[in-house]
């Protein structure tokens, strides 16, 4: 796991303006504070997958169009969660009361580090998958509803497993957490693959503040 600079930038809604000594040593320094305090966990699962989008024997159907295009092929996926832990959010929560400057860019930096760490677990999925993994998708992206959340972590047991509820308004508690469900496809890993990479590519809110250019 780590904190792209970049990616930073990105998130803060940086677009090409200049950067002085003092504002890249706040970066670094919410990097870094970041980095101290997060207790990254994850936990995977792997389910068949029926035509119908049913995860098999969970009564579970992956609902929306964009859902069914990116799992076009495959007969089997993982669902995955992961979060930053606890220590985050309550660092959050007490630097928010301290300074919103420094509160705003630790929450930054946590976003940051929960996608890389997704990153990580990606990785590490293909590299025992001898299948082509996907593009990991999340709740949310594009008409996947934000509902299929819930199931997610039902069926992984996410409270349990890693300290990660959601709630009835189907927010994610520690808030730096990820959901998502990964295809395996019925291709041979592609040569040289370690990760199953995700994008702006993938969901369809042309008009996001977040979404990467070209």
């Amino acid at each position: 796991m780590q904190i792209d600079r970049a990616e930073f930038l990105r998130y803060l809604g940086w677009k090409g303006q200049k950067t002085d000594e003092t504002f890249c040593r706040n970066l670094e320094a919410a990097a870094r504070r970041c980095l101290n305090v997060a207790a990254p966990r994850s936990v995977v699962r792997r389910f068949s997958l029926k035509d119908t989008l049913e995860l098999d024997a969970t009564g579970v159907f992956l609902e929306g169009a964009d859902i069914r295009a990116h799992l076009r092929g495959c007969r089997a996926v993982y669902l995955f969660a992961a979060t930053l832990g606890a220590g985050a959010e309550r660092e959050l929560a007490r630097l928010s009361v301290k300074s919103s400057f420094d509160a705003l860019l630790f929450d930054t930096a946590c976003s940051c580090a929960v996608e890389s760490y997704c990153d990580d677990v990606c990785a590490d999925l293909q590299a025992d998958c001898e299948q082509q993994l996907t593009a990991r998708f999340s709740c949310g992206y594009g008409d996947f509803p934000l509902q299929a959340q819930r199931a997610i972590c039902r069926l992984l047991r996410t409270d349990t497993a890693i300290g990660l509820c959601c709630d009835e308004s189907l927010l994610l508690t520690p808030r730096k957490s990820v959901t998502a469900i990964v295809g395996i496809t019925d291709l041979p890993r592609t040569v040289g693959a370690t990760a199953c990479p995700h994008g702006c590519e993938h969901c369809s809110a042309r008009d996001c503040a977040y979404r990467k250019t070209e």
